[in-house]
């Protein structure tokens, strides 16, 4: 963009904004992997994990990134800055635990404001500032599981040749030294050197100046980011990886409705609730797309690509091999929808039902079904396939009671569900070390594998003072425009231990991760309410 034309383009952006909206590409989940906004399910440092992570830009256009890790329990922010990448670019870090904190680690040279690379060791810990804001725990330990983000806040361009012969787009530019050509200029163009005096900031920080601002050297964001993240437990020798959620659409131009996107590192915009794209296509079971409505906010077009209303996955907790299984459920836009401070309101929007509102102990607890378990040969609890079925008189006597597998809560916008005996259970999960966890006993039915189905679109009444289900309470339902559920996102994680090899001290331990599976059920479909 010339910053000469700056002013005009902010003026023209901020008055077309609805003509932005009508041309603006829908919202989807691209099966390909590549987008504008990518979302990493889960991180965690407990139980002696860490997590790599990395992002890849396949464009030949540099981009401004938004970096942003939430802690597990609110969506609360731990850590944000910003990312500039050149083109073709990878950006690599891990997330440790550091003597109880949980700290990312960068050993990459790619610009970043702040300068990260130049930190001692290249560690930033997480920091507690914003849980101590919602009424929850404010110890650093809620920060050891959760999920992140990025959001590419625009492409960069070469226009600004302030005090460098080189604009934005080159000082990000890697050189033959594997090095950016100069991530101090993007620095200083965040920074304020003496915030008394009008009119020295950087300029990207200076709004007074003509031809400043953050919108210098940026044009629209134009996607083709991936990336993925791998949680690795060295001393078990294990490794799980996974691909992010890629979404495209988000976000037309550096103006998003009344929004600009490329904000300062510290800064909670912008989000998943700042893109410009409305409208959201998402596949249906029978392979047709459906597009959503209008929505009036950005990030309810995002929730709905992730409306789900049962997602079901395998397990696996077979003695022999010393199996386990977790399945991760995260709700990436939920704090959109519960907590006031990001929702504007006091009470839960829809497809959320709970507020989270701490001084009246209110977690957000969601009540889901895992309705159904079967193990590999068909049999569900009640029902073995091949048993002969005599008639029978009436009344007839009920179907075997599944032990676990009862209506629960999931309160966290990222939790986990364990599978294995109860007895077993400690405090926290085998592989993730997950504290945010529910617990599913398929070994008390003799099932040592198989899968499950969780009901995610009807849940029954709870009282409102205890939160305790109501026995023959009525059925709810949630909805977002025409689809019913919740916006779900995860995995499950599988481990297999044989000890070690041929009695020596080699590991012989295994593991994947498995995408959850999902259907959708439009609005119309449900099921007339008693």
């Amino acid at each position: 963009m010339n910053r000469k034309n700056l002013t005009a383009a902010v003026l023209a952006g901020l008055a077309g904004a609805a003509g932005i909206v009508g041309s603006a590409q829908a919202v989807n989940i691209n099966p390909d992997g590549l987008g504008q906004v990518l979302i990493y399910p889960y991180y965690t440092t407990n139980g002696g994990n860490a997590t790599l992570l990395s992002v890849v830009n396949t464009s030949e256009q540099a981009k401004a990134v938004k970096v942003r890790f939430m802690e597990g329990q609110n969506s609360q922010e731990v850590l944000d800055f910003n990312l500039y990448m050149s083109a073709y670019d990878v950006w690599a870090a891990a997330i440790i635990d550091n003597a109880g904190t949980p700290t990312l680690v960068v050993n990459d040279t790619s610009c970043t404001v702040p300068y990260l690379y130049d930190n001692p060791n290249g560690m930033q810990a997480f920091l507690p500032y914003q849980m101590a804001l919602d009424g929850g725990s404010s110890d650093i330990s809620r920060a050891a599981e959760g999920h992140f983000e990025m959001i590419e806040m625009g492409t960069l361009v070469d226009d600004n040749l302030i005090e460098t012969a080189q604009g934005s787009a080159s000082a990000a530019t890697h050189g033959t030294n594997g090095k950016p050509a100069d991530c101090a200029q993007l620095v200083a163009a965040w920074t304020d050197p003496d915030n008394t005096i009008l009119g020295d900031e950087g300029y990207w920080l200076n709004t007074t100046t003509a031809g400043e601002g953050p919108l210098t050297d940026l044009s629209a964001p134009s996607g083709g980011l991936f990336g993925g993240a791998a949680i690795v437990n060295v001393s078990g020798g294990a490794m799980y990886s996974y691909d992010a959620k890629a979404i495209n659409g988000y976000a037309s131009d550096v103006i998003a409705g009344n929004n600009i996107l490329h904000q300062q590192p510290g800064k909670s915009s912008p989000s998943l609730n700042s893109g410009d794209g409305f409208v959201a296509t998402v596949f249906l079971d029978n392979g047709a797309t459906l597009n959503s409505g209008a929505f009036t906010r950005g990030v309810d077009a995002i929730s709905y690509l992730f409306m789900h209303d049962q997602i079901m996955n395998e397990y696996t907790t077979e003695s022999v091999v010393n199996a386990g299984t977790e399945w991760v459920i995260t709700f990436p836009t939920k704090s959109f929808y519960v907590y006031e401070d990001f929702s504007g309101s006091t009470t839960p929007i829809a497809p959320f039902t709970r507020q989270w509102d701490k001084s009246v102990g209110g977690d957000a607890c969601e009540v889901v079904v895992l309705d159904r378990i079967w193990d590999r040969e068909e049999a569900t609890p009640g029902k073995v396939p091949g048993e002969p079925v005599p008639p029978i008189v009436s009344p007839a006597p009920p179907d075997q009671e599944i032990p676990g597998v009862v209506p629960f809560q999931l309160c966290y916008e990222t939790s986990v569900i364990r599978f294995g005996s109860v007895d077993d259970a400690g405090m926290a999960t085998e592989i993730l070390g997950s504290k945010n966890f529910h617990n599913i006993d398929n070994e008390a039915l003799g099932f040592e594998f198989g899968w499950a189905r969780l009901q995610l679109a009807a849940h029954p009444q709870t009282d409102p003072t205890t939160g305790e289900i109501v026995v023959g309470g009525a059925t709810l339902y949630r909805w977002l425009d025409s689809l019913t559920g919740l916006p779900a996102t995860g995995f499950a994680v599988q481990r297999f231990a044989n000890g070690t090899l041929g009695g020596g001290d080699v590991l012989a331990n295994y593991g994947g991760i498995y995408q959850h599976k999902g259907t959708r059920m439009l609005s119309a479909n449900i099921p007339p309410q008693p």
